[in-house]
């Protein structure tokens, strides 16, 4: 197991700012709150800087370890190695889910005529030439990349300036705060929940002194990015249409007069995509090193690509019963990854630091 690998504080940050995009311009569950879409996204970033907190602390107490390493010692070898392989499970999941709603769009608005499993077969050969290239060559990748993404997401925001409309945001709470409150909660969940892939990429970073920084200041640029993504969509479409088309990323881009912008942003929702799945294909591979006392995961990488790309095939029949599942049934699929397992890990780690000290 080497740990000479190093990332940078800023190479981290740009990597979360990435991954929080990841696939939530495709899924969007704000918009489920219609025109409040963006304050159940506040809701749900607070949210998301509290679990974050709770990752970093978890970090802390137990310095330069993987989440892996700290369930084995929270829990002994056999217990941790067991909420290991369900976490190993969970960064595949995601994977397939990621991947299933970017071939879904690819498919939809791209290549109507395609088979879908011709775009993943593609994008998973990418993933893994990038993976097997090492997370620090990985994350040089990524941040360069996801500067590309900010930047365009600034110039699409800046072209649409003349079709917003600022009436679409009233009334506020036009049904209460119950959609508000349900809604800030799928998005707590997803993305900024997901970030507890990260707990296995934290002991990279060089500078530990720096990583609470750059990890809250990313969340809220990238969340900061997203917010902004949605209020856009709210005021130029409104929120009845917005509720009611499937990618409303694709027609926003389409309303900008005399620019094409359809390849420019297929392209940045793959960037945007690779962002999300890298961190959670290198999550499950650290894993399984970690789990299985391996010298190394990349003899597993294509095994692993090769199971994630079937899982993807047969995760949904639809692309209704993609959105359904992301807003009925994945925020509460993830409580034991994201919330309760953390916690427990948490009180466990206070205790044992309580004890040293004593």
């Amino acid at each position: 197991m080497n740990r000479n690998i190093k990332i940078t504080p800023m190479q981290l940050g740009l990597m979360i700012i990435g991954f929080i995009f990841g696939d939530f311009s495709i899924m969007n569950p704000a918009r489920a709150a219609l025109q409040d879409g963006w304050i159940a996204f506040i809701f749900g970033w607070i949210g998301g800087f509290i679990l974050i907190g709770i990752y970093l602390l978890i970090y802390y107490l137990n310095p330069s370890k993987t989440l892996i390493e700290i369930l084995k010692d929270s829990f002994g070898k056999y217990g941790g190695s067991f909420l290991g392989i369900l976490y190993i499970w969970y960064f595949i999941h995601i994977s397939a889910l990621v991947f299933r709603s970017f071939m879904e769009y690819m498919v939809v608005v791209n290549y109507p005529e395609t088979p879908l499993l011709f775009p993943l077969i593609l994008s998973v050969i990418t993933v893994i030439y990038i993976i097997r290239s090492g997370l620090e060559v990985t994350a040089r990748l990524l941040a360069f990349v996801i500067s590309f993404l900010l930047i365009f997401t600034v110039i699409t925001g800046f072209f649409l300036i003349k079709e917003y409309n600022f009436k679409n945001l009233l009334p506020v709470l036009e049904n209460g705060w119950s959609p508000v409150i349900s809604v800030g909660y799928s998005i707590m969940t997803f993305p900024f929940g997901e970030l507890i892939v990260f707990s296995m990429i934290f002991p990279a970073v060089h500078r530990r002194d720096k990583l609470a920084k750059a990890t809250f200041f990313s969340v809220f640029f990238g969340g900061a990015f997203l917010l902004s993504t949605i209020l856009r969509e709210i005021l130029v479409l409104g929120p009845d249409l917005l509720f009611r088309t499937t990618f409303p990323t694709h027609i926003v881009g389409s309303l900008i007069p005399n620019v094409a912008l359809e390849p420019i942003l297929s392209t940045n929702l793959l960037i945007s995509g690779g962002a999300m799945v890298i961190p959670c294909i290198y999550g499950a591979l650290k894993g399984i090193e970690q789990v299985f006392s391996l010298e190394d995961y990349k003899p597993f990488i294509f095994v692993l690509c090769a199971f994630i790309t079937s899982l993807t095939m047969w995760i949904y029949d639809s692309v209704p019963e993609m959105f359904k599942t992301a807003k009925e049934i994945y925020p509460y699929y993830s409580i034991p990854f994201q919330i309760v397992i953390p916690i427990l890990v948490l009180l466990v780690s206070l205790i044992k630091k309580k004890r040293i000290m004593v």
